[in-house]
């Protein structure tokens, strides 16, 4: 696969500054995208092929708003050939008036095609799931309210309604509470959630994630699995054979996190999502029909520039079978697959992460990796909804989405709207379900 991402800082009129532009081009697609900030309210791109290209003809194209946190422009008809450049430039509207970034430029210069080599280091963890459950010398468990600072939808149990193995595989699955004769509806609205009553402990208490009171909105309206591994990865490749859900408002993902914050917290300290996905089955495009990887990386929350080094491959629809997810990470790069198809790869050049992301180094002295030179666990889980907008408002869901990103009551009116989103949950096909996972050091 041919990629090529560099960033160019413009600079704005009205004592303004736009953000970084990235220019992107691959799979014969020009990629442009800038990062939204409060205010901002359109976006355009002009450009046009340079001198060497055979057709010089000047385009201009609004972009949209993406979910991700950036102002998006694609442009599918463009046949790019090494050497060939785009001058551009960007304008935008907001509060502040309007503004206009000189003309920058950017030349395409691929990547030589890699072979299909692959890394084959020694094997230092496998589960093929064909013991009688879930082995606890291998894996915890997440059991929790607390949402990964998304405030997601779900509760993580140890229930063996929700975390399974059955036939040789491992089964995440989302069920709805009210399905538990346990509780009713008129609990989700009124009842106390006491994690650690319940399911014996609890794992994580921020953001309520330890107890709960219906009364003051809704209880978790789904309970769902997430699993964190015991052993850990430094370099190495990551393997997962699995097939992803389906389902509206599902959120799939395979990812890791450092086992020890070493360079501080949350981003500073990296992750890296392996695979998420969305299981709407009528989203126009951003459904089971996507899969994406992404690196999150940065000096602060707000300063996470993750937008760099993310990238989704497309296919009629991921969830309908098993696929191969297969992470490669080595002291060079660190590179994303499934079934042996590239989706993300990243390189960063010899002043590391900070070079790439043109900010301040805090993971000065260390491997230019960093902060993806320490050691990783693996987390498998399935998510339902949330309020981080990885569910944006303003994408095509094939009917309206049942909750505001702002709203207050965000899980309830998920809820109260079930009689358009729980028609496409269909018994184990709302599970992730795992075949395998393997982990090799380099």
């Amino acid at each position: 696969m041919l990629s090529l991402v560099i960033a160019l800082c413009v600079v704005g009129s009205l004592s303004a500054h736009l953000p970084e532009v990235f220019v992107h081009y691959q799979d014969g697609a020009l990629h442009f995208k800038m990062q939204h900030f409060p205010g901002l309210k359109e976006v355009n791109f002009n450009y046009q092929l340079g001198s060497q290209a055979k057709n010089v003809i000047p385009k201009m194209g609004t972009a949209n708003k993406g979910g991700d946190g950036y102002w998006h422009l694609t442009d599918k008809k463009i046949d790019l050939q090494p050497g060939d450049s785009i001058q551009y430039n960007a304008v935008a509207w907001g509060t502040v008036g309007k503004l206009h970034a000189p003309v920058a430029s950017w030349v395409y210069a691929p990547e030589p095609t890699r072979g299909p080599r692959r890394l084959r280091g020694a094997v230092m963890f496998r589960d093929d799931f064909n013991g009688g459950g879930l082995d606890a010398s291998k894996w915890n468990y997440e059991v929790s309210m607390f949402g990964g600072m998304n405030w997601e939808f779900q509760v993580y149990t140890n229930d063996k309604s929700n975390v399974y193995t059955q036939n040789g595989k491992l089964f995440l699955k989302p069920t709805k509470t009210v399905d538990d004769p346990r509780w009713d509806e008129h609990y989700l609205h009124s009842g106390v959630m006491d994690v650690a009553q319940i399911w014996g402990y609890c794992t994580q208490s921020a953001q309520y994630g330890c107890h709960r009171e219906g009364k003051n909105g809704i209880l978790p309206p789904v309970m769902s699995g997430k699993v964190k591994s015991k052993p850990v990865l430094r370099y190495g490749t990551v393997e997962v054979r699995a097939r992803i859900p389906q389902g509206d408002w599902l959120w799939p993902a395979i990812w890791m996190l450092p086992r020890d914050s070493h360079y501080g917290g949350w981003p500073r300290s990296g992750e890296i999502d392996i695979m998420e996905s969305r299981g709407n089955v009528r989203a126009s495009g951003h459904g089971v029909n996507e899969v994406s990887s992404t690196l999150h990386w940065g000096t602060s929350a707000g300063d996470n520039h993750y937008g760099q080094t993310t990238h989704s491959k497309q296919a009629a629809d991921w969830s309908n079978s098993f696929h191969t997810w297969r992470l490669e990470w080595t002291h060079d790069h660190m590179a994303t697959f499934v079934d042996n198809q590239e989706i993300l790869r990243v390189t960063p050049p010899s002043g590391g992460f900070s070079q790439l992301g043109h900010t301040s180094n805090i993971w000065a002295g260390n491997d230019k990796m960093a902060p993806f030179d320490k050691e990783f666990y693996l987390i498998l889980n399935v998510a339902v909804g949330g309020t981080n907008g990885f569910f944006p408002e303003n994408w095509d869901y094939g009917y309206p989405k049942p909750w505001s990103n702002t709203s207050p009551h965000a899980a309830l009116d998920w809820w109260n709207g079930r009689s358009k989103w729980e028609s496409s949950w269909h018994g184990d096909k709302v599970a992730m379900e795992i075949d395998y996972i393997e982990m090799r050091h380099l």
